[in-house]
């Protein structure tokens, strides 16, 4: 049965904030609620143990919401007074107002439920806003006793005259019983009933069914997922359906308030400096082909070697590897310094020099974040420690896609992904050799990358390249070009097949080459090509890619090769006719139309999901295959590809094994 005080309390409609009782039977709709729950209105239903399962029926996921210290909070504020809405979204992260009602009547139903079985007498307390009944104006009691030449008295002496002046007002009185027992009634349903949230516990349980269908399609299921992918920086929420920036703040600050402030991944700090160290130092000079000569530097003092293994030297000033410099050495004085010296003094082109700058960078990374020590302080364990982690990066170390180069607030990291076998073999190779030169440039004593076993084995074995187009695939591809609109994508595309499956050109080679690079040979064409390394090579163009070249530049309003102007770049910008394109706008443009063509296509089966995978680079392969199907000498091909070693112009042979199935087809028929 009611006390008296409760009894009178839910007769005062000026004690509630909420709406009447009598639109408890109204049902809205629950979405944007962080607790949004299919409510039956019922009490006796609500929450078992502290949950409550509620089924999505669109998808029949089953969600378990759990309680916890904010859904406390968020009855103590309205409890206080404070506006539901206000309360709603800051501890319970509604984001509409419409929203407000049920996620208040959810979390009311749950905890009433708990105090029924319990038990509880003051049940009916949970959710409301008690509030004073009147407003009281007495003024503050040293002021009544001055301004009543009442301030020699004491205070003992005052107090029953004032409370005779100012008697207490019986509802104000009231309430604030009532509003002790509500408080007591939380702190104690709190030790019972709070849970707190664990990185393994499911996204649902503490998020609407909305917000948790969302991550759960971008492939975050539990709570520690989430705080990662927060935790990294950047824009987290770019890959998840319906989430911008509006609602991403929202859900980091939910989940601030079920986890407390979430946790840095590890070496993020330093990460973040070394990056802003980097991104600070000057630009490096544009490398030439031909070197010119450099003043000689003035040489700085060594600074003192300390002698307390505590004061961790990580940029590499000091240390027991480091030497003293001498007039034929280097002047750089730390590791920065010194990664910028090897890339001038050893790198012959932009693109080389991009290499060695990212893998000295990235093993810079690595050794001041996971050991903790200086690049040049590097020994036999830390060459093996690195080689192993080269084999499996971890997430922290793997960049956002799109992020600023070197900021670390925004996600970016220094690798942008898993590393492929030949990937791992070059990192390896490109930080033994800074090793090597250091040790030679006088700034190291000794190489530690000389005394392990630097191999790292052969790569899974492909028995024919799998990046070439198949006949089935090539003429889908053909196909869907032909029959696509006119554009100058289109055109383009069409271009870059015919032209790159009868040359074999890198994509890298395509771009920086121009019509002058072309020159006439007995009424044929031969084309000078740079390569990889700088390196020279004469290849041929067949008459397949001249009459593509022609036509190409027939739809670009151009003169056929011979008469076009010779500044003219091979593969032009979509805009601009007389401007080259850059590496990504062409890798995407090409990517996009070969996936379409594939999608739009007959093939079935491996052929299909294979095909669907094409790039840019394919048509290099595609070349190479054809060629030796075709009966071109091998060592033609790997002239014309520019391959230094022949047995990798031999992936693209499948002469030796077809002839393999065929004997072993005669000898064992089925």
């Amino acid at each position: 049965m009611r006390d008296n005080d409760l009894q009178r309390l839910c007769r005062d409609a000026s004690a509630l904030d909420i709406p009447p009782a009598s639109r408890r039977g109204s049902r809205l709709s629950p979405k944007g609620s962080a607790l949004s729950e299919r409510s039956s209105g019922s009490s006796e239903t609500a929450g078992r143990a502290g949950g409550k399962v509620a089924r999505e029926g669109s998808t029949g996921v089953l969600y378990v919401h759990k309680l916890g210290r904010q859904h406390f909070a968020y009855l103590r504020s309205i409890g206080e007074g404070l506006d539901m809405h206000e309360a709603a979204s800051r501890y319970l992260g509604v984001e509409h107002g419409h929203s407000t009602l049920a996620a208040h009547r959810q979390v009311v139903d749950k905890l009433r439920g708990l105090c029924r079985r319990g038990g509880k007498k003051d049940w009916r307390l949970i959710g409301l806003a008690i509030r004073s009944g009147t407003v009281s104006e007495a003024p503050p009691l040293e002021e009544w006793a001055e301004a009543n030449n009442l301030s020699d008295w004491r205070y003992e002496e005052l107090l029953p005259m004032y409370q005779e002046a100012f008697p207490p007002d019986r509802k104000e009185k009231r309430n604030a019983r009532l509003r002790e027992r509500q408080i007591a009634l939380l702190k104690e349903l709190e030790s019972q009933a709070e849970q707190k949230p664990q990185p393994t516990d499911l996204i649902s349980g503490w998020f609407d069914d909305v917000t948790s269908a969302r991550l759960k399609q971008s492939g975050m299921l539990m709570v520690g997922e989430l705080q990662a992918a927060i935790a990294r920086g950047g824009r987290w929420w770019s890959s998840i359906p319906a989430i911008g920036q509006g609602k991403a703040d929202r859900i980091e600050k939910y989940l601030v308030t079920l986890c407390g402030e979430l946790p840095k991944p590890q070496g993020v700090q330093r990460m973040a400096e070394i990056a802003r160290s980097l991104a600070s130092s000057a630009p490096m000079q544009a490398i030439n082909a031909t070197p010119t000569a450099l003043p000689s530097p003035t040489l700085p003092a060594l600074p003192a070697r300390q002698p307390s293994a505590d004061l961790a030297d990580l940029e590499g000033r000091w240390g027991p590897n480091r030497a003293t410099p001498v007039p034929s050495g280097t002047s750089a004085s730390n590791d920065k310094e010194a990664i910028e010296a090897w890339v001038r003094a050893r790198a012959g082109s932009e693109l080389t020099a991009k290499s060695y700058r990212r893998e000295a960078q990235r093993l810079l990374f690595w050794c001041e974040t996971e050991r903790k020590k200086a690049l040049s302080s590097m020994n036999v364990e830390d060459c093996l420690a690195y080689m192993a982690f080269l084999q499996f990066i971890p997430p922290a170390f793997i960049s956002r896609r799109g992020a600023p180069r070197f900021d670390i607030e925004q996600g970016w990291r220094p690798f942008a992904g898993q590393l492929s076998h030949d990937s791992q073999r070059q990192a390896i190779v490109i930080c033994a050799a800074f090793f090597a030169w250091a040790v030679s440039a006088s700034y190291l004593v000794a190489n530690p990358w000389v005394l392990v076993n630097r191999k790292t084995g052969d790569k899974p074995l492909e028995l024919i390249s799998s990046r070439a187009f198949t006949e089935g695939a090539w003429a889908s591809v053909r196909g869907f070009l032909e029959a696509a609109p006119p554009s100058p994508t289109r055109s383009r595309t069409i271009f870059i097949m015919d032209f790159g499956e009868g040359t074999g050109l890198r994509a890298a080679e395509m771009l920086s080459t121009r019509l002058d690079a072309f020159q006439p040979l007995r009424s044929r064409w031969v084309l000078k090509v740079q390569g990889k390394g700088s390196k020279n090579r004469v290849i041929a163009v067949p008459s397949q890619a001249v009459a593509a070249l022609n036509r190409y530049l027939q739809e670009r309003k151009l003169r056929p090769l011979g008469e076009a102007p010779p500044e003219t770049p091979l593969v032009a910008s979509a805009v601009d006719d007389n401007q080259g394109v850059g590496y990504r706008a062409l890798y995407e443009s090409t990517k996009s139309w070969f996936r379409r063509a594939i999608m739009a296509s007959n093939l079935e089966g491996i052929e299909r999901t294979t095909a669907y995978k094409a790039s840019l680079h394919w048509l290099r392969h595609t070349c190479g295959t054809r060629a030796l199907e075709r009966g071109v000498p091998l060592a033609m091909v790997q002239e014309q590809l520019g391959h230094k070693d022949p047995r990798q112009t031999m992936k693209y042979s499948k002469t030796q094994l077809e002839a393999l199935l065929d004997g072993m087809d005669k000898a064992f028929k089925g």
